[in-house]
């Protein structure tokens, strides 16, 4: 079975069990190579950064879905309320490069680059603070690579998921640990975060790369007696 072949069979089976989930009745359902209209300007960071598109409305990547995008309102520059977020037909997916539905094996993958910073261990409660990362597009890295509303997860050394959190306009993502299940020793090893891509609801082709980046924790010093 070819790579499109899975993909539809197991986009069909998703579609199955999500039902109107898996695409919103107020979302439109577009078909490959059926743009809409002029090929649309694509961003990344959301849609503040395409204010100076007067024509045609930009779109923007979904970071958690290879089939679906979402719109631009050209007066507000932001989602369009109604059909803001749109859906590539069954076999489709969402072509960056393009700015329109393309058949899913001819839609490249964007390149990513994740870094993480330093989080704070505090042992009295044990909780991590301060877990942070930025997600942006292998390219220039500009304000304009940003990748908005992606879902980072952060993990101890263990693999245990320390919390997850969405990326902001700027890429940057979030969290504290309030209860994490593994001890001080395993937590002051540092961090893993985790972009897992955005094909894993339609068969895991990514049209946006996974990457993950290492993190450190530095552990609070006691207060002097």
């Amino acid at each position: 079975m070819t790579r499109f072949a899975r993909w539809a069979a197991t986009a069909a089976t998703v579609a199955a069990a999500l039902g109107s989930f898996a695409a919103p009745a107020y979302a439109d359902v577009i078909q490959p190579g059926s743009p809409g209209g002029p090929v649309r300007e694509v961003l990344t960071a959301g849609c503040a950064s395409g204010e100076d598109a007067a024509t045609v409305a930009p779109t923007v990547i979904d970071a958690d879905s290879a089939a679906r995008f979402y719109r631009c309102d050209p007066v507000t520059h932001r989602v369009a309320t109604l059909e803001g977020h749109a859906t590539c037909a069954p076999g489709g997916l969402f072509d960056w490069s393009r700015g329109l539905c393309e058949p899913a094996a001819t839609v490249p993958e964007m390149a990513t680059r994740l870094t993480a910073g330093k989080a704070t261990l505090s042992t009295k409660p044990l909780k991590v603070i301060g877990l942070h990362a930025t997600l942006v597009r292998a390219r220039f890295a500009g304000a304009q690579d940003a990748i908005w509303n992606a879902t980072l997860t952060f993990k101890d050394t263990t693999g245990k998921v320390l919390c997850v959190a969405k990326t902001d306009t700027a890429g940057q993502a979030s969290c504290d640990a309030e209860h994490p299940r593994s001890g001080a020793d395993v937590l002051r090893g540092g961090y893993t975060v985790e972009y897992a891509g955005n094909g894993a609801v339609n068969g895991g082709y990514d049209t946006v790369a996974p990457t993950t980046a290492q993190g450190g924790i530095r552990a609070v010093l006691p207060p002097r007696a």
